[in-house]
């Protein structure tokens, strides 16, 4: 009896409800359906519909611009190895292969032979100027004027203050270097040998007989009086006394 009274009760409401909803739905535009689903309360959602028929394939469009190159993908699997190609043609001969002891031994080589075209030019720059001041070389032996003029034994004395003894050449070449310097000079030379140990026997002053000699026709034929040797301008030699004075030249050995 209770839920009758209320349900009566509810009845006029739910129908006054309806009619104000009839009439909220009768002022509003008119569309193809009035759906009253949210003129009134809220209903759940039902069961999804069948698919729809499928619509006709669409014209084709034009390929639109294409994008950006993405990142590489995994490398795959090597692939089988190929047969191996004809063989090519011979390439030209390589520069033979050097060592490095050998590159280095090379370099040093290229270093001394500068030295020495520099030490060459050198000598050849400056030999007109020891030509001049009255120096002749043969082999490794110098010929050195020390002085214009002088006797015999100012001649030994002067070339001894400077640890070398009068010139004696000893061969045919020596020989005409002293005479280039007499001829420069325009004097006489004295050599530094003598008999006045032995007569007859000229020796060095060292008191070793020389065994190069270049006497001219008839000499030595002094005897006593001409213990000393004098050095031509043509080259040859005369025994005479020796307080003259002549050209005294000093020789001079390379160092080792």
């Amino acid at each position: 009896m209770c839920l009758l009274g209320t349900f009566q009760f509810l009845l006029p409401a739910i129908s006054l409800i309806m009619a104000s909803a009839q009439d909220i739905c009768n002022h509003e535009p008119k569309t193809n359906t009035c759906n009253i689903v949210p003129c009134g309360l809220p209903g759940s959602n039902g069961l999804p519909g069948r698919d729809g028929n499928q619509g006709s394939k669409g014209e084709k469009e034009d390929p639109g611009q294409r994008g950006m190159i993405g990142p590489p993908g995994k490398a795959g699997p090597n692939g089988i190895k190929g047969e191996e190609g004809p063989l090519g043609p011979r390439g030209l001969k390589g520069d033979k292969g050097e060592i490095q002891e050998l590159i280095s031994l090379k370099a040093q080589m290229t270093a001394l032979q500068e030295e020495i075209r520099i030490l060459q030019a050198f000598i050849n720059k400056y030999r007109k100027v020891m030509i001049l001041s009255g120096i002749r070389t043969v082999g490794e032996k110098w010929f050195v004027v020390a002085t214009p003029e002088g006797t015999f034994e100012e001649g030994k004395k002067l070339c001894s203050q400077n640890g070398a003894p009068l010139a004696v050449p000893q061969n045919a070449r020596e020989n005409g270097a002293l005479q280039e310097l007499a001829k420069q000079f325009g004097k006489n030379i004295y050599l530094g040998i003598s008999d006045e140990r032995t007569e007859g026997k000229f020796q060095n002053q060292n008191g070793q007989t020389v065994s190069y000699t270049n006497w001219a026709s008839g000499e030595p034929n002094g005897g006593r009086k001409e213990n000393c040797v004098q050095f031509y301008i043509n080259g040859q030699w005369n025994d005479k006394h020796c307080e003259e004075k002549w050209l005294i030249v000093c020789e001079l050995e390379a160092v080792p």
